[in-house]
This record gives C-alpha cells, sequence and structure tokens, in this order.
C-alpha cells in the first residue's frame, strides 16, 4: 500500500510539473486523449464490433500520431519549464542518486509507463499496417477517386484456369516484394493524400503502372503449358429479331512444352524492349532477343517516337493491362445479358434500343437507375403503343439490368465513361506490334499472322455453326 502511494504520488507531481508549462500540458492532454480513445476503441473492436475502415484509420493511424505527438511534447514543455527555474544557474546535468526511494519510484513509474506507451505504440502500428493492407483501405478512403477501379476488382470475372482476380488483394499486385517497395508505395501515397485533399487529383485515374511480371508469376508460372481454350462469342445485331450468331475460336494459350515456346505465350520466351509513349498505346521500335541469342531491331516506317518516349520491357501487363479492373462495352454487355437470358429475346429491336440505353450519358448513378429503365421504357412505347403487360414487365427487367451494368462502368464524378480505359487484350493491342508497319533492316516485318499462332477459328459469325452441334448435341 505503501508503494502505491508512492506512486501514486510520483505521478502526480509528474501531472503537476507536466501541466505548468503550456507546451507540455498540450501534450498530456494528447496522449491522454489519443490512448483513453484508441483503447476503447480497441476494446469494442476486441468485443466483436464493428469498426469499419474509417474507424480503423482514425485509431490505428490517427490517434496513434497524436498519442507520439503528445509524448514528444510534454520531454519539450519540461525542458523549458526547467530552463526558466534554472535561470542563473550554471548548466549541467542533473545528479541522479538512486539511493534516494523517491527518485526510485520515479524512475520505475517512468519505466512501466514507457512499457506502456510502447506497447500502445506497437498495437497501433500493427494494425495500422494492417488497415492499410486492406481492398476497403485502398478502394474506399478516397472515397470516389477509387470507387471505379474498386468495383471493376470486385467484379472481376474468374477465368477457366484460374480464380478470380476479386480475390487476391490489392497490396498483393500493387506493392512489391520487401520493404524497400513498401516504403515506395506509402511514400507515393502521401503524395496521392494531398494531391485529394487539394482536389488536385486526375479524372480518370490514369492507366495503372504495369505490374512487375515477377508479382503475376507467384501464381502464374511464365512456362506453365496452357492446352487450348475454346472460346463462343455470341452475338445478335440491332435487327427487329434478336437472331444468334456465333463466332467460336481455339486461344493457343500455349508456354513451355518439349523444349520450344508455343502458342500467344511464346513471348515470354524472349526478351523484348520496346520504345513507347507514357501510355504504351503508341510502339515505334522493338528490340528482341529470342532464345537461341539472336537479336533483330524492328522500327515503325512511317511513325516517329513521341516526345517523352521511353524504353520498356515487355511483361505479362503489356497485354494483360487490366487483368484485374476489367470494364465492359455496351455491345459486350446486352450480347452477354441476351445470352444467359436475362434479357429477353422476344423484345423487337432489343440489340439496338438496349446498347443505345447504355450509351445515353448521365450525370450520376442516380439519374442512370432511374433514366435507364424509364428510356427504354419510352422506346417501347413508341415502338408498341400496345404492348402488354407481360410485355412490360419484360421492358422492365431489362432496364434494371441496364442501369445496373451502367452503373459498374460508369463513374460521372471521376469521368469515366465506356472507353476509358483500352483493353490489350484485343486485337487493337496485339496491333501496336503485330501490324506489318514494324520492319527490320533486311525488310522482314512484325507479321499479323494470327490464325494458327494465336487462334483458330472454327466459325465467323454463323446463324446454326455445325460446331455448336457437336458440342452441345
Amino acid at each position: 500500500m505503501n508503494f502505491l502511494n508512492k506512486v501514486f504520488a510520483t505521478l502526480r507531481d509528474f501531472f503537476w510539473r507536466a501541466t505548468r508549462q503550456w507546451i507540455s500540458a498540450i501534450g498530456v492532454a494528447l496522449t491522454t486523449i489519443a490512448a483513453i480513445s484508441f483503447l476503447v476503441i480497441l476494446a469494442l473492436e476486441l468485443s466483436g464490433w464493428e469498426t469499419g475502415n474509417y474507424v480503423g484509420i482514425f485509431s490505428y493511424l490517427i490517434l496513434p500520431a497524436i498519442f507520439v505527438a503528445g509524448l514528444v511534447l510534454i520531454p519539450i514543455g519540461l525542458r523549458f519549464q526547467r530552463k526558466r527555474e534554472q535561470a542563473g544557474q550554471p548548466p549541467g546535468f542533473p545528479v541522479l542518486n538512486f539511493n534516494d526511494p523517491r527518485l526510485r519510484t520515479t524512475a520505475l513509474v517512468i519505466f512501466a509507463v514507457t512499457v506502456v506507451n510502447l506497447m500502445i505504440v506497437s498495437v497501433a502500428t500493427f494494425k495500422g499496417l494492417e488497415v492499410m493492407h486492406t481492398d476497403s483501405f485502398c478502394g474506399t478512403t478516397c472515397h470516389n477517386v477509387m470507387q471505379p477501379e474498386a468495383v471493376a476488382h470486385l467484379t472481376s470475372p474468374k477465368s477457366d484456369t484460374a480464380a478470380s482476380h476479386a480475390e487476391v488483394h490489392c497490396v498483393d499486385c500493387h506493392i512489391g516484394e520487401g520493404a524497400t517497395h513498401f516504403v515506395k508505395a506509402k511514400l507515393r501515397g502521401v503524395g496521392q493524400m494531398f494531391e485529394f485533399f487539394a482536389g488536385d487529383y486526375s479524372r480518370p485515374v490514369p492507366q495503372p503502372t504495369p505490374v512487375q511480371s515477377a508479382i503475376c508469376t507467384r501464381c502464374h508460372a511464365a512456362e506453365r503449358f496452357t492446352e487450348d481454350v475454346l472460346h463462343i462469342l455470341r452475338k445478335y445485331g440491332d435487327k427487329e429479331k434478336a437472331t444468334e450468331r456465333a463466332t467460336i475460336y481455339l486461344m493457343r494459350v500455349g508456354g513451355f512444352r518439349d523444349g520450344k515456346w508455343r502458342g500467344v505465350h511464346q513471348h515470354n520466351g524472349m526478351k523484348i524492349r520496346y520504345l513507347a509513349d507514357a501510355k504504351r498505346a503508341t510502339i515505334t521500335e522493338i528490340e528482341v532477343t529470342r532464345p537461341d541469342g539472336s537479336t533483330d531491331k524492328f522500327v515503325a516506317k512511317d511513325a516517329k517516337a513521341r516526345a517523352g518516349a521511353q524504353w520498356f520491357e515487355m511483361g505479362c501487363t503489356d497485354c494483360h493491362n487490366r487483368p484485374a479492373h476489367r470494364f465492359s462495352t455496351p455491345e459486350a454487355i446486352v450480347n452477354s445479358a441476351l445470352s444467359h437470358g436475362v434479357i429477353s429475346k422476344d423484345l423487337p429491336f432489343i440489340g439496338r434500343e438496349a446498347v443505345s440505353a447504355l450509351k445515353t450519358s448521365y450525370p450520376s448513378h442516380d439519374e442512370a437507375k432511374k433514366g435507364i429503365p424509364a428510356a427504354l421504357m419510352a422506346s417501347y412505347t413508341r415502338l408498341n403503343p400496345d404492348l402488354d403487360s407481360d410485355g412490360k414487365a419484360k421492358v422492365e427487367a431489362a432496364g434494371k439490368v441496364l442501369a445496373t451494368e451502367w452503373m459498374r462502368n460508369n463513374f460521372p464524378d471521376m469521368k469515366v465513361s465506356w472507353g476509358s480505359y483500352a483493353n490489350y487484350l484485343e486485337h487493337d493491342g496485339c496491333y501496336r506490334c503485330h501490324d506489318e508497319q514494324h520492319a527490320n533492316t533486311k525488310g522482314n516485318v512484325v507479321t499479323q499472322k494470327c490464325s494458327g499462332a494465336c487462334h483458330d477459328t472454327v466459325a465467323t459469325d454463323e446463324e446454326k455453326p455445325e460446331a455448336l452441334d457437336v458440342l452441345y448435341p
């Protein structure tokens, strides 16, 4: 009991001295408020209370910073107070006599408080890092800035050979291995935070910097051979009757097999460098080093390197440039919805009217949610004034589907609309090099031969291709 009285007296004396000087008094106030708030929120979270992303940012990033700032202010204020009290006395270090029971008690209390402070800061640091590694922190902290990418990530499609990228955390791809990459990413984040508060950021957010291939190959082995993948594309056109026409092709994904690189992924067997603009959309020169060690250089015949062009080494995301943040097109959405029966094929001119409704611009998601169904219903009221209740129900259902898809691909606040982001995993992406315009000194060009090298076409825009009868007898 006597020891506790001494501890209490020591704490009382410390707070009395600390609060006599305004700097240290502010430090005591900040530290106390931050510590109590942090411990309360931590206790609530441990008890199962859902704190949410913003509470996590406040409790594990902002409060610890306030806590540490308060700790720094306390000794500064005490130093000023000591100088004032010792005015006129020669400077010197205080004599610490640990034979004095009061000094021993004071030292023990300071040690215990320091341990507690370190525990609070350590827990806060760990939890702060945990918060910064969440997808919600990356996608929603800056409100609407990253909303388009966050939505595209959540709706990332699942391929035939791999899980959806929606199951992969943002930091797993966008931060490299090791402390260096982590520090660089967070320093960039500090700059982006100031840009956000100042409102000085690009709308839309620029096409992201390509992910390092070393990150991709942690899950996708570069040399893995993948068998041909069958693709069936169904289209319905804009005529009165929604007639299905199918294009069927085998994608020769390929890889390394029997000592040779094959298919689309034969690029992995070469080292390719290219000169391009910052967006990597226009490629003017290509340097190739083949597996046998031979080299070649292909230069675009007429194109000139743009100002600021630089050399890049070809990697996974030069083709798969939006593997986890894919946006669609109005035509693809309507064709998919009709193919899966989400929109009725019985409605006349449904392909034309649905695409037209999707291509209409709206100032906000709320306006689109109301406007698209209304516009589609107005179109069918003009096309068929005698539309029965069953037909109206089909139009209403189609309007809701189209509104949902519009909101997944359009974000007016960020000026993201159809075509804002290019997808290089299609012919337009391939033709940046394979355009028969890049030639070497011998006159040989980078060919545009797709069949047999990249894919084999089974049927092209056919109404009733025989292959479907074989696949689905």
